[in-house]
């Protein structure tokens, strides 16, 4: 008897973290079985172990985790796959995978529309805002080590007049783009290519560089929040515009490349000027007056509440838009530095970290062996300013969620204490040296990420209870 065939892709916002915790779940579960597997990984390294057309139609079950689009959709047109979230897959992989043999491979108007209702509105409309997060990440990775680059030369020589210098230019413009990228790809997402000019420019208009263009004065910019708004906007117009316009055939291409974007344009342009950017453009500036008048003490709650939701879910979307305020408010403001952003990311891997270096030193372990590897993979990648290394241990147990803020509170608080400040986007440990007292800042991480440690430590049962 031949063994049953599992093939699957797995493909979150970042492409790091759980893009291959949940390959290696399925991996996991599928060799316990005694199926012949193969998963295809769309990450940051590009896609791997590429599903053919054959592996697809010879396969008895097909497994799409997924947070965000993937490439080449269309393959899995007859498949009837099982569709689920990564995180979702990781958390009840023995409860789900086992459901997969029984979908059969043709698929049912009935079976799409159960499909479509096990997300709720709120699951939708965050797939729709991690799949934009996931394209901006890189624009704002790539500008931060062009300035990076720029920043650490300086140090040692002078780069006036130098292609040195350009390469910082380089990387403030390109970070520039990211509001306009990422409402772009959210409303990609929701409508696909027609919505994607569209909502760049609206994103343009939600920054201070269309202040900047256009020499406003008094004006705001609407900032994340006003590219979340027209993401959404230009991503559901375009939709309801190509359902409800009907022409022949012959007349296709006149309604999508010129009929549906003109409407769109004008109705986006119109929306961002007289109704987003007013409305969260003063926002905006009443929060950062807010905080700068409270002086000492606004840097304090400011760099507080970044700080707890960059910790909460690790790179999932709170993360997300707590480092995309973050980011925005310090293009608008002298106070609002990233300080609070980066070490809310990088102490929450570290302290996890930290606790498998030191289980069994003091008493008896308390993580299996397993778990350890982990926590040390954490560790590292916290160095380098990956937070979602410490993810396995707070899905294993969500009351550790709380620990993880906590820790990252305490981190930034003596932080601004110290009074160190950091402006550019680099929670890697490289971009340490880069702000105004790296001493103090490795002190800060240190303290924050040994709360963490001890308190994991100190709320984890023993091994030998777990088990």
């Amino acid at each position: 008897m031949s063994k049953k065939k599992l093939v699957a892709v797995t493909a979150c916002p970042t492409g790091i973290a759980h893009t291959f915790m949940a390959a290696k779940k399925i991996q996991a579960w599928a060799e316990k079985q005694g199926y012949e597997v193969k998963v295809e990984t769309q990450g940051s390294d590009g896609v791997k172990n590429k599903l053919t057309a054959h592996d697809i139609a010879t396969a008895d079950g097909v497994v799409l985790a997924v947070d965000v689009p993937i490439m080449d959709m269309e393959r899995f047109d007859n498949a009837n796959p099982l569709k689920v979230r990564t995180q979702e897959l990781i958390k009840r992989v023995d409860e789900l995978l086992p459901t997969v043999f029984l979908r059969g491979k043709e698929k049912s108007d009935a079976d799409i529309e159960v499909a479509e209702e096990k997300r709720s509105a709120y699951q939708v409309a965050i797939g729709h805002i991690m799949t934009g997060i996931s394209y901006m990440l890189p624009v704002v990775v790539l500008g931060g080590l062009l300035m990076a680059v720029a920043k650490i030369t300086g140090e040692f020589v002078d780069i006036s007049g130098t292609p040195i210098e350009t390469l910082d230019k380089l990387g403030f413009m390109t970070i520039k783009f990211m509001y306009p990228i990422f409402a772009a790809y959210l409303a990609y997402s929701i409508a696909g290519k027609p919505a994607l000019i569209p909502a760049f420019i609206g994103g343009i208009m939600s920054d201070e560089v269309y202040k900047r263009f256009f020499d406003l004065e008094g004006w705001a910019p609407s900032g994340f929040f006003g590219a979340i708004a027209i993401g959404f906007l230009v991503g559901y117009l375009v939709r309801y515009l190509n359902d409800v316009i009907k022409v022949k055939s012959e007349l296709t291409t006149l309604k999508t490349m010129l009929l549906v974007p003109a409407v769109t344009g004008v109705v986006m342009v119109l929306t961002m000027e007289y109704v987003i950017n007013p409305f969260f453009g003063a926002l905006n500036i009443a929060m950062i007056e807010l905080f700068t008048q409270a002086g000492d003490a606004g840097r304090g709650i400011y760099s507080m509440v970044i700080a707890a939701g960059t910790a909460f879910d690790l790179g999932g979307p709170i993360n997300k838009a707590a480092g995309s305020v973050a980011l925005g408010l310090n293009g608008m403001g002298e106070g609002f530095d990233l300080i609070a952003r980066e070490l809310g990311i990088v102490i929450p891997p570290i302290g996890v970290g930290l606790a498998a270096i030191l289980d069994g030193k003091f008493r008896k372990r308390v993580f299996t062996p397993e778990e350890q590897t982990v926590g040390k993979t954490s560790l590292m990648l916290g160095m380098i300013g990956i937070s979602e290394g410490a993810i396995p241990f707070i899905l294993k147990n969500p009351k550790m969620i709380p620990i993880m803020i906590l820790g990252s509170i305490i981190g930034t608080q003596l932080a601004v204490v110290l009074d160190v400040w950091q402006s550019l986007p680099l929670p890697a440990v490289w971009g340490w040296f880069l702000s105004s007292d790296p001493i103090s800042y490795t002190i800060s991480v240190f303290a924050g990420s040994m709360f963490i440690a001890v308190a994991l430590l100190l709320c984890t049962k023993p091994q030998s209870a777990n088990a």
